[in-house]
């Protein structure tokens, strides 16, 4: 098995990460088709990417191949319109669309468009079910280019979707946490921070992950430190706010997020042509992949793990799992990253002995949504 060198120090020295960079490998992929100029969303399933134009598009989802860029499939949503589809989510049995672009704050039409993936797979057109919502807060519906009730991000997060806001106003972002199941809701504010830019899209791997970019078009990443906070306080716990001035240009529109494997994500560029002072200059439609190291490093502290153990390790047959907390999933990925193994229960039992030699990532997650990470080795 040969180990790329990036990797293999991941677990050599997973805790000397805590207090550098986590963003690595960061490379352009490819130019996205031209249908897809203002890409504003991201989703990986089947090995294969998805994305969306915002507002001014039919209602349609693309297939994208993710070696070549490209375009599969066109899947058009027959019950929905595209007001301004900003982001794309999911859970094991639904693509979520967000139709909550509200640009100048007068939108009362806010709603996630909510479609089975066994739909998706396999037809060309398919129906939506829908969730509407409206922020607790926001009283004033009058015109502004400096309102709160601006969105372009949100994540499925355990049964609820949490929206994040692109504050025009105050450059902060607000979360608001609605439930994931169809209907008229209240989005209720459950958490803020002074972000200082605006955030554009958002993923859930365990760990969250911002993208997005500031007043001058600088574009950035912010990585939340908590996603265990008391009533979904996940800013409870501060943030990192990491700047991409060496991997992208200043001019890039960021607009979309999301994991294709542990430790791996793709985000995208939309199409950008403009005139500064005289100067002409184009950014074409573009999608980049890169590493976030935290997916490998310890989340859970050994203290709160007293009973934990897996045994034995190294083995050439079973793993086997003692806990003193309930786990929600556990997953096992190759040194790359690619997932090979996934339970949705406590699975105390693991056989691995069909699997080849070599080392392997074990991920446990827990009910209180913490997770950890360990490395395993087959013999």
């Amino acid at each position: 098995m040969k180990f790329k060198g990036s990797f293999l120090f991941l677990l050599i020295s997973l805790n000397s990460f805590l207090g550098q960079s986590q963003i690595s490998d960061f490379i352009e992929k490819f130019e996205l088709p031209s249908v897809i100029q203002e890409t504003s969303g991201l989703l990986f399933l089947d090995g294969k990417i998805i994305t969306n134009n915002d507002g001014g598009d039919a209602a349609n989802l693309y297939e994208i191949d993710s070696l070549t860029g490209g375009l599969l499939r066109t899947i058009n949503i027959n019950n929905a319109t595209n007001v301004d589809w900003e982001d794309l989510a999911d859970d094991e049995t639904h693509i979520y669309i967000g139709d909550f672009g509200n640009n100048y704050g007068t939108r009362n039409n806010l709603k996630i468009y909510k479609i089975l993936k066994s739909e998706y797979k396999n037809n060309t057109s398919v129906s939506s079910e829908t969730i509407s919502f409206s922020y607790e807060d926001q009283t004033n519906f009058n015109s502004s280019n400096s309102h709160n009730f601006d969105a372009e991000a949100f994540v499925i997060y355990e049964d609820s979707i949490l929206i994040f806001t692109k504050n025009r106003g105050d450059f902060k972002t607000n979360v608001y946490k609605i439930p994931k199941t169809i209907g008229n809701h209240t989005a209720v504010k459950v958490s803020s921070a002074n972000i200082g830019g605006l955030i554009t899209g958002a993923t859930y791997n365990g760990n969250f992950l911002l993208c997005g970019y500031d007043l001058n078009l600088i574009p950035f990443l912010v990585q939340i430190n908590s996603n265990n906070a008391p009533d979904d306080d996940i800013f409870l716990d501060g943030f990192t706010k990491e700047v991409l001035t060496t991997q992208l240009e200043q001019g890039s529109q960021i607009e979309a997020i999301t994991s294709f494997k542990l430790g791996k994500y793709y985000i995208s560029r939309e199409f950008l042509s403009a005139s500064v002072d005289g100067v002409e200059f184009t950014f074409t439609q573009k999608l980049y992949e890169f590493t976030d190291a935290r997916d490998f490093l310890l989340s859970t502290g050994e203290s709160n793990l007293e009973k934990f153990k897996i045994s034995p390790n190294p083995t050439s047959d079973k793993l086997y799992i003692n806990s003193n907390k309930t786990i929600n999933k556990t997953s096992l990925f190759t040194i790359v990253g690619d997932k090979i193994l996934e339970f949705n229960s406590h699975q105390k039992e693991i056989d691995i002995s069909h699997l080849s030699k070599g080392i392997y990532i074990l991920r446990i997650r827990f009910e209180d949504n913490k997770s950890i990470v360990r490395k395993i080795i087959k013999l």
